[in-house]
């Protein structure tokens, strides 16, 4: 058809620039995608600590699961379960390395980090994984009214904003694919 290229889109004819509207909507939907959503599938319980907690009772737990997961990072929180700080296993490695057989002794307090990147639930969460990169980050803490509901781990994002991405590509490859159209 000369003029107007026609799809067939869940049974009606479109003309091909609305497709291309369609289509840059769609693939740019996980663009928008809020930090809500994804705890929606990746949320979970999240290893926590106090800061009083020793260290070795810290590393002790790492080497448990929580939530089904493994963590390499606890989230440090006070009474008001607001977040105070984080610890890593790198932390922990550190502190050994520097304190070596003290370090059993010395609570998480003490070698936590205490200025935390977090996020909140409205936060998009391709916004919050480019702040994470900028950072060198790999886990953010996502707070509401102050206190701690959720962990955004970088691996985890990456594959809810792919699965998300192939979910589109999948649709709209059958859209335009099963067309019954003669032409």
């Amino acid at each position: 058809m000369i003029g107007w290229e026609r799809a067939v889109l869940k049974g009606k004819r479109i003309p091909h620039l609305r497709l291309k509207i369609l289509c840059k909507q769609l693939l740019q939907r996980e663009a928008t995608m809020q930090v809500e959503r994804f705890l929606g599938k990746y949320g979970g319980p999240v290893f926590t600590v106090t800061p009083e907690t020793s260290v070795a009772e810290c590393a002790r737990r790492f080497g448990r699961l929580t939530g089904g997961k493994r963590y390499s990072v606890a989230v440090v929180t006070d009474a008001d379960e607001r977040v105070v700080g984080i610890v890593s296993l790198g932390d922990v490695v550190h502190a050994l390395g520097l304190h070596e057989e003290k370090t059993a002794q010395m609570n998480v307090g003490d070698i936590m980090t205490t200025d935390v990147y977090t996020c909140g639930l409205s936060d998009l969460l391709e916004n919050v994984l480019k702040d994470m990169a900028e950072r060198g980050i790999r886990h953010c803490p996502v707070v509401n009214d102050g206190k701690l509901v959720g962990l955004v781990a970088r691996r985890e994002a990456l594959e809810f904003l792919y699965q998300w991405a192939q979910l589109d590509v999948d649709n709209l490859t059958g859209w335009l694919f099963s067309s019954h159209a003669r032409y």
